[in-house]
């Protein structure tokens, strides 16, 4: 591979690995996590910034559905600038936070701001063990085979979703969604394999001017992720969107240089393969990630709550390619930094 650009190469292609990690270290603390994320929490709230809100968006809801816990996410900065909307009025309550560095600012005044108004808990997840975030508050979920050299976040993202995920399956009890997250690296290192053209191909192609990312339900904040991999990355024009809000006025932009990428779920399968259609009938060409599509021989027996990840290497490469194609290097993303701090 070319220069520009190795440290993210080697992050996206090398997620796997991590994720082998991030498994055997969260299995080796099974009896503590149940203890801690059964506690009769009234609400969860899940929060970081920029990819980790994103994160965030896609965590809450597997959390809700297999603790029976409302959950939400919501922006770091919503949690210290508005705590009279965002917190709850009273605990128990968890806070999630969320930050690859452990060192955003942002995390840091959101997790100050909880303790100082809400009974509860702070479950820190970071990749750095020595940072702000996981010294300041007990019992860290480390990814700490996902610290990264580049700018923008690839394996850490997946890295800390799937920590994420163990751990509310584990306290659940849910040895179904454990057994199908256990199977996830294997399946990583077939499918970036055997899908690394198809997303060179897709983000070279000069013809392709407009991405649009769709995803509901336990996609969502994957699409928004997918969205910022290309934005930052590429400096492309593109957006995120629900699959149904999307003809509520975002279709206007739709024309045949546009690519729309549907992460697709299982309980909205059938309205969401129609706005496809209906986008194809107005010129995009779509790109399926999901039952359909490349992942389809790779994710069966895997449910819509812990395939996701395995959409993510995809648009990675595909931003990775489109942004060498139009001369950048993605491991220095234009007017970003690591970590930011207030």
């Amino acid at each position: 591979m070319p220069n520009r650009g190795a440290y993210t190469w080697d992050e996206i292609v090398g997620q796997p690995v991590a994720w082998e990690i991030a498994l055997e270290d969260v299995l080796s603390r099974q009896a503590e996590l149940k203890a801690r994320l059964r506690k009769g929490f009234s609400e969860a709230i899940f929060t970081g910034c920029g990819s980790s809100y994103y994160l965030a968006l896609a965590a809450a809801p597997f959390f809700q559905v297999v603790l029976g816990v409302r959950a939400r996410a919501v922006p770091a900065s919503e949690v210290f600038l508005f705590p009279e909307v965002v917190l709850p009025a009273q605990g128990p309550a968890l806070l999630v936070t969320i930050s690859r560095s452990g060192e955003t600012t942002e995390v840091l005044r959101a997790a100050e701001t909880f303790s100082s108004r809400v009974e509860g808990d702070i479950l820190p997840i970071t990749c750095y063990e020595t940072s702000t975030l996981a010294q300041s508050y007990s019992q860290p979920l480390v990814a700490r085979a996902a610290k990264e050299r580049s700018i923008v976040e690839t394996s850490s993202f997946t890295s800390m979703l799937l920590i994420a995920q163990l751990a509310t399956a584990v306290a659940g009890e849910r040895s179904d969604y454990l057994a199908q997250l256990r199977k996830l690296p294997a399946l990583g290192k077939e499918l970036i394999e055997a899908q690394k053209d198809s997303a060179r191909q897709m983000g070279e192609d000069p013809e392709i001017e407009r991405f649009f990312f769709l995803g509901s339900g336990p996609n969502y904040g994957l699409a928004c992720e997918g969205m910022l991999k290309m934005k930052e990355t590429s400096l492309s024009y593109c957006e995120a969107f629900h699959f149904m809000e999307f003809r509520h006025g975002p279709k206007s932009m739709i024309d045949d240089r546009s690519l729309v990428v549907g992460l697709l779920s299982d309980s909205g399968r059938e309205h969401e393969l129609a706005v496809l259609e209906e986008m194809r009938s107005l010129g995009a060409r779509t790109f399926e990630l999901g039952p359909e599509g490349p992942l389809a021989g790779l994710t069966k027996g895997l449910s819509e709550w812990t395939r996701g990840i395995l959409s993510m290497p995809i648009l990675q490469l595909m931003a990775y390619y489109r942004a060498l194609a139009r001369g950048l290097d993605p491991d220095s993303p234009t007017h970003l930094e690591a970590v930011v701090l207030l």
